[in-house]
């Protein structure tokens, strides 16, 4: 009767995956050639904040159990990450001169509040990426900051041509790259110090689907 219950809550959780999975595959498909179409551009962007919500309520609803953990560092994550981009923002110590558009939604202190899924997204699919290459805490630290860093080099040109926000003078710093990286480091390093590590699909393929889609309108 036990086996017969674990197996019943295993493909239980695996439909709840794959059904969300398909949604975003859905989403993303959408938004993709949406904004590939001048049409709708202007219809799909300004949508990006929401896109940003549902994938965060996405991975909420998939987090395997111990759930605790992973929403305690969700909070502090986004925390982190609002807390820099408003020093950033508004003092240039972090990151550079830039400042936020429309594109991003409703803000606070001239930072959208999407931003702090964001950042929370990001570090936990980032996370996942570098457990799949490595088995060594410290390596899958510097991986995770590393995959952090080159999903900002490529969300970057996007960003600024999807009017999320712009930089002084039209010019992306380096100092930007290097904060990014501290900044995930930082992140990273809390991630794979207090959390034991689970495997979650929805958000490696979210956050694939997501590198896809920065890397597609590149192109554009």
């Amino acid at each position: 009767m036990d086996e017969l219950k674990q197996r019943f809550m295993k493909n239980k959780i695996l439909t709840k995956e794959s059904l969300v999975i398909i949604f975003y595959g859905i989403i993303y498909c959408v938004g993709f050639f949406g904004s590939f179409s001048p049409a709708w551009r202007n219809v799909v962007l300004p949508l990006s904040p929401f896109t940003l919500l549902l994938s965060f309520l996405g991975i909420v609803y998939t987090t395997p159990s111990p759930k605790r953990p992973i929403y305690l560092f969700i909070l502090f994550s986004a925390t982190i990450g609002f807390v820099v981009e408003i020093i950033g923002v508004h003092t240039g110590y972090l990151f550079g001169n830039y400042h936020y558009l429309q594109n991003l939604g409703v803000k606070i202190a001239e930072v959208p509040i999407v931003i702090s899924i964001n950042w929370a997204l990001i570090t936990l699919g980032a996370a996942q990426i570098a457990a799949l290459i490595s088995k060594k805490k410290y390596a899958r630290i510097f991986i995770a900051a590393s995959v952090m860093l080159l999903f900002d080099i490529i969300m970057e040109p996007v960003a600024i041509k999807s009017q999320f926000w712009t930089w002084a003078e039209g010019i992306i710093p380096t100092y930007n790259y290097v904060c990014w990286f501290l900044v995930g480091l930082f992140l990273q390093y809390i991630y794979f110090q207090n959390i034991v590590h689970r495997w979650n699909k929805t958000l490696i393929f979210l956050f694939i689907c997501m590198t896809i889609f920065f890397i597609g309108l590149n192109f554009y």
